[in-house]
């Protein structure tokens, strides 16, 4: 689509909002940059919703034409009078059903939605595969190595990795990891804390 850059987040624009779902953009996220406002969505959000997010922009998707039901106007001395298109149901492609959240037709039985990441199941839980986050191995990992070894640099890196991988968990249900992450976050600062005590033994004997 003319108009939008594509790229995977980098540290410009992490953390910023997606303009549909206001989700925060994560490193390495799919992303969609409007090229007319600058304003940043997910990949799946942009491609879910057609466009751009910010009302006004030369991208945002164009609005879709509801049909009248003339047949309530009928006899009625007022043509007006008719039922106004928002006060009926968005119709839904046979075999799709609408994100409770964000409103995008998703296939039936679809337990994520792609472009929200929210849960659909009628319990609330998500019951398929899961996947362990990146980064929380490698921040429980660095952590115990940062024990023994550069606890000085280690430690911030399994504090940063730990930190990014939860708010990673916290935001897509297929992810798990979040009890490593918080391991590798509370050994690296330790490693902090250790190694600096070290240092300064040192430094004053």
């Amino acid at each position: 689509m003319d108009g939008v850059r594509r790229l995977r987040a980098n540290r410009k624009i992490e953390g910023k909002p997606c303009g549909w779902c206001e989700e925060a953009l994560q490193l390495g996220d799919d992303t969609a940059t409007c090229g007319v406002c600058e304003q940043h969505h997910h990949g799946k959000c942009w491609d879910g919703r057609s466009g751009c997010s910010t009302a006004g922009c030369q991208s945002a998707p164009l609005p879709r034409l509801e049909p009248v039901p003339v047949a309530a106007a009928l006899g009625s001395p007022f043509p007006s009078a008719v039922a106004p298109p928002a006060s009926r149901a968005r119709e839904i492609p046979a075999g799709y059903m609408a994100c409770p959240d964000c409103h995008v037709a998703i296939l039936l039985g679809t337990e994520i939605c792609p472009a929200c990441k929210a849960i659909t199941t009628p319990d609330g839980l998500y019951h398929g595969p899961t996947s362990v986050a990146p980064g929380a191995v490698p921040a429980l990992v660095m952590g115990i190595i940062g024990l023994f070894l550069f606890g000085v640099i280690l430690g911030p890196i399994a504090i940063a990795k730990g930190s990014s991988a939860r708010k990673t968990v916290a935001s897509d249900p297929r992810l798990t990891g979040s009890g490593l992450a918080l391991a590798g976050i509370v050994l690296g600062v330790l490693d902090v804390i250790g190694w600096v005590t070290v240092i300064a033994m040192k430094a004053s004997a």
